[in-house]
């Protein structure tokens, strides 16, 4: 009997520096037909909020409903502080394994944590590096994970609505 060989999934990592250009993204993903990919977007709040501030509770609300609107009402969105980056907030997919514990303490306030993610989803260990670099100068990420050929369809219309909206 033959089995055919899955497609093993990959990683499509964007950086946005203005979260402006990452809600027209997330639009474009939006109208996209996509059944194989999933959608996370990891950014930083920096150390402007402390925990349980009425400023922090406001900031997540706001990105919270921010990011339902765009990626769905089941969009799964959390907050917790790194020591290495600071607050962070993870939409989406990754929510659950930033959240999964490593003992007594989940893994993405681990020191490294953030890296060890990216490095477990497939991404190289120099893009990795380069990423949470991003993170840590308040860059945000958008993720897509899914097969190649849907992940390359994805970048080319990211690439393509970024030159029409230059002219």
């Amino acid at each position: 009997m033959h089995v055919p060989k899955t497609e093993q999934k990959q990683v499509f990592l964007k950086p946005y520096d203005q979260i402006s250009d990452l809600e027209k993204a997330l639009k474009v993903v939006g109208q996209m037909d996509f059944d194989n990919i999933v959608i996370s977007v990891i950014g930083n709040l920096r150390d402007d909020y402390t925990d349980n501030s009425k400023e922090l509770t406001f900031k997540e609300t706001q990105l919270r409903h921010f990011f339902m609107e765009l990626l769905g009402e089941d969009t799964a969105f959390n907050t917790f502080y790194n020591p290495e980056l600071g607050r962070l907030f993870v939409a989406g997919f990754l929510v659950s394994t930033f959240l999964d514990p490593v003992g007594s303490r989940a893994i993405g306030v681990l020191s490294g944590g953030p890296y060890g993610i990216l490095r477990g989803l497939g991404v190289s260990e120099e893009q990795a590096l380069a990423s949470v670099e991003k993170l840590n100068e308040g860059v945000t990420l958008f993720v897509a994970r899914g097969h190649r050929f849907d992940l390359e369809r994805l970048e080319l219309k990211l690439d393509t609505s970024v030159d029409m909206d230059k002219h």
